[in-house]
This record gives C-alpha cells, sequence and structure tokens, in this order.
C-alpha cells in the first residue's frame, strides 16, 4: 500500500502545485473502574487522508480504506480544480527520509487487561477507605500511533505510545459535595503506569479532597493573585498561545493582531513552543512533514513569533514552524502548540507570595473560557487559599480567576519553580485533539478577579 501510495504522490506531483498523504494508524486500549464495575475497550483505526494543491486550490479528501488510494487521490484533485483561491510561490517542505520510533521498555499492549484492573482496584480500594467518599472512577488508556507522511521530497514514518492514568473523586459531608482529580500521562512503555505511587497519590486525592470539603467560598473581588504551576500552564496555553497560532491572526480571530514584535507582557515573560523537548507534545516532525523546533512567542515582554502550518506561513511570508499538526488523516494540517514553556524568572515561591501581601494563591485547574478576540478569560481553579500579610492562609473552593490577556500579561512576575504541567491532556480546535504539553513556573498577577459560589 505505501509503495502505490508513494507513486501516486509522484505521479499527482506532476499534475499540480504540490501533494502529500497521511496515513495513520492507531491502536487504543481503554480500562474503565467506577466502583468496582470494569469496562475494557479495544480500537483499531486505520485512515489515509490526501491533499492537493491545484492553480491556487486547496482539496482535501479522506477514507477508512486505504486501498482506494488512487479514487481519493483523483477526489482530492478535482475539489482542488473547484475551489479556486490563489495563492502565490508555495513553499512545500524540504526533502527528508525519516523512520523515528519513542521508545519504550515494557509494551503496554503486551500486559493483561486483568492487570490493569487490579491497579486501578487498588487505587479504588485506597479511596473508598475514606467515609466521605461516594464515588471513584478510573481510567488507563494505552495508545500507539503511527503517522506515515509523504510529499515530493518527503517519506516520514513517525511511532509514539502514549500512557494516560486518570481518577476522579467525589465525595460529600452533610450537604457539601466536593470533587477533586488526579491525572498523568507520559510517552513511553507500560513502565510509565508501574511507576505510580498508589499510596502516595491516593494520600494527596484524600488531604485534597478533605480541604475542598471544609473550606468556603470567597466572595468576588480584584486582588493580587499566585498561580502555582499549573494554573500558570492553563494560562499561557490557553489565553496566550491559541492567541499566536497564525491562522487566528489570519482570521483576525487573536488579541495579539498587529502586534507582532511589540511590547504585550512584563519583560519578566519569555514564552516558547518547543516540540523538541520530552514531554507531553514531543514529535521529531509535524504532521507535514516540517522538521520540529523551538519558537519564541515572547521575548522579555514583545512578541516576537507565531505558530505555522505551511499555509499560514506563506500566506503571512514567513517560515513554517513546525506546528501544521492533525488529530488523523481525514483531517487537515493547522498551526497548533506542542509543548509551552515559560521559561523560570528570579523570584521564589515565598518571594512571590510575600510580594502578594494580600491576596490568594491558585493551585490546579478545572477547566476554562477564553474569548480571543476581547481577551477576556475565565478559569476555574482546582484549590485555592487566602494569602494574609504575605503567609499563606485558609483553605477555599469552588474559585474561579477571570481577566483580561493583554492587562494580565503586563502585570506578571515570574517564579523560578519550573515544572511540568500538562499532565495528562489534549488540546482541542476545529473539532481536533492534538498532544500537548506544558512546562511552566508560578507567576504572581498584580491583579485579577477571583470570584466564587457560596
Amino acid at each position: 500500500m505505501i509503495l502505490m501510495i508513494e507513486s501516486l504522490v509522484k505521479d499527482f506531483s506532476t499534475k499540480c502545485e504540490y501533494v502529500d498523504a497521511r496515513v495513520h494508524e492507531s491502536s487504543k486500549e481503554i480500562v474503565v473502574l467506577e466502583n468496582g464495575e470494569t469496562n475494557n475497550i479495544f480500537t483499531n483505526n486505520k485512515s489515509l487522508g490526501v491533499r492537493v494543491l491545484f492553480k491556487g486550490g486547496w482539496g482535501m479528501a479522506y477514507s477508512y480504506n486505504p486501498d482506494n488510494a488512487r479514487e481519493l487521490f483523483n477526489k482530492a484533485l478535482k475539489i482542488a480544480k473547484l475551489t479556486p483561491n490563489p495563492i502565490s510561490d508555495f513553499n512545500p517542505p524540504k526533502s527528508v527520509t525519516a523512520d523515528k520510533k519513542y521508545p519504550y521498555k515494557t509494551d503496554p499492549f503486551s500486559i493483561e487487561p486483568i492487570n490493569k484492573i487490579k491497579l486501578l482496584k487498588s487505587f479504588e480500594s485506597k479511596l473508598k477507605n475514606n467515609e466521605a467518599v461516594k464515588n471513584v472512577k478510573s481510567l488507563l488508556v494505552n495508545s500507539r500511533i503511527n503517522k506515515k507522511i509523504i510529499a515530493p521530497g518527503v517519506n516520514i514514518k513517525q511511532e509514539y505510545t502514549i500512557n494516560d492514568f486518570k481518577i476522579a473523586v467525589t465525595a460529600r459531608e452533610g450537604a457539601v459535595i466536593q470533587s477533586t482529580i488526579d491525572i498523568y500521562s507520559k510517552l513511553g512503555g507500560y513502565e510509565v503506569i508501574n511507576s505510580l505511587n498508589i499510596d502516595e497519590r491516593s494520600n494527596k486525592l484524600l488531604e485534597q479532597i478533605n480541604r475542598l470539603l471544609h473550606a468556603k467560598a470567597p466572595k468576588p473581588e480584584r486582588a493580587s493573585i499566585v498561580c502555582d504551576p499549573r494554573m500558570t500552564g492553563l494560562f499561557f496555553h490557553e489565553a496566550v498561545g491559541h492567541a499566536c497560532e497564525a491562522d487566528t491572526i489570519i482570521n483576525q480571530a487573536s488579541v495579539f493582531q498587529g502586534m507582532k514584535n511589540k511590547m504585550v507582557a512584563s519583560k519578566e515573560v519569555n514564552l516558547v513552543d518547543d516540540p523538541t523537548i520530552k514531554e507531553r507534545g514531543f514529535y521529531w516532525y509535524d504532521d507535514e512533514g516540517v522538521k520540529a523546533s523551538p519558537t519564541k512567542l515572547i521575548s522579555n515582554g514583545k512578541l516576537t513569533g507565531l505558530l505555522h502550518s505551511l499555509k499560514t506561513a506563506n500566506k503571512l511570508d514567513e517560515e513554517p514552524t513546525g506546528n501544521g499538526r492533525t488529530m488523523n488523516a481525514e483531517s487537515p494540517p493547522i498551526p497548533r502548540m506542542s509543548n509551552t514553556l515559560l521559561k523560570p524568572g528570579e523570584w521564589g515561591f515565598e518571594e512571590l507570595i510575600k510580594e502578594a501581601g494580600n491576596g490568594y494563591l491558585v493551585k490546579g485547574f478545572t477547566g476554562g473560557e477564553v474569548d480571543p478576540i476581547t481577551g477576556q478569560f475565565s478559569f476555574g481553579a482546582t484549590e485555592c487559599y487566602r494569602i494574609v500579610n504575605g503567609e499563606v492562609a485558609e483553605p477555599l473552593r469552588d474559585v474561579t480567576l477571570a481577566g483580561s490577556i493583554l492587562e494580565t500579561l503586563k502585570d506578571i512576575k515570574v517564579g523560578s519553580d519550573s515544572k511540568k504541567t500538562r499532565l495528562a491532556s489534549n488540546c482541542g480546535k476545529a473539532g481536533q485533539l492534538v498532544r500537548v504539553g506544558e512546562k511552566c513556573p508560578s507567576i504572581l498577577i498584580k491583579e485579577a478577579v477571583i470570584g466564587g459560589s457560596a
């Protein structure tokens, strides 16, 4: 099949300005345990996507039956001919041949499901020993993804093995109900899962849920906010990183519209997208065959870079950055983040707390919303503590952090305690989910809105 696709790419490259093909194969085993009930799911998927550029028009076709390759190439070309959208001097990726495989010690697919269920039951048993805990749902996902990218001069194969662990706990005491979650994800083999410390992680969850059950919600106010590395990671990914994806600039849907090479943040802010570090968003080549490399987004407070696919780089007359990513072969490559890194600053964590004076410490996240055009954001925190006279005081619950992206960026002091923060998650955009990671320190926001519910 691959030889046939290679031949078709060569053939169609003489009929149009550009052609590429992506073969995507994935295997996944999902083990779910909820209050003693188990569910075991296996999935296997294979698809082929073909993209053609003809006289400035793009056409794309895909199928779950790669044996129909010639039909797909013809269909993509036909669509391209019906979709005029003149572009000039399209720059294809550089010629490269590569065969990459992320290493692992123990193949997760060689582990019997009963052993995976046993692991989850150990967590559940430990947590259910607490009378306040009413529901425990745990999830273990082992995935293997094979990607093949074929274009004129480009022939790349990449394989990734990924392990995702998630456990959600709901507890009740009187009329108060609270939930918390532990998530972890890493590229590699089953040794990643074997390294999980059941006692340590379970005890941390129980301590957290106990604090939440006995905490109070704060009243809304503007105050100084210290964000732990996980909340920092969420802010810079959702509120800043997406606004640096070049298609949002082209579509006039970014708060950074027209601000390239201008100051957008405190001079302490140095933000980089880097798919080359071995975190969750790692890859060797993007899904268009462009070699992965770091991209400086904000340097000493100045907006210095955007994340590009081949199409957006051509549109804005800039170099591709290796961020053209897809969820699968049936999805088009679009600019996406990989690993979002906020470079460590000079403030120690205790110094940030002291500098806050009277304010709040927010830890972890439960989700949120961002308006990319107005720049308004609102994020839920897993935990929160009041800061009184420069010291961490009583815990709070049901807390949200809200503000304006540009105002917030200009009032940030950056800590020195950089940590991996995207412990297990995918990023969604335009109906596509891709692996991402963050590595960020704590930060102090001079003023933002803190809110809660009674």
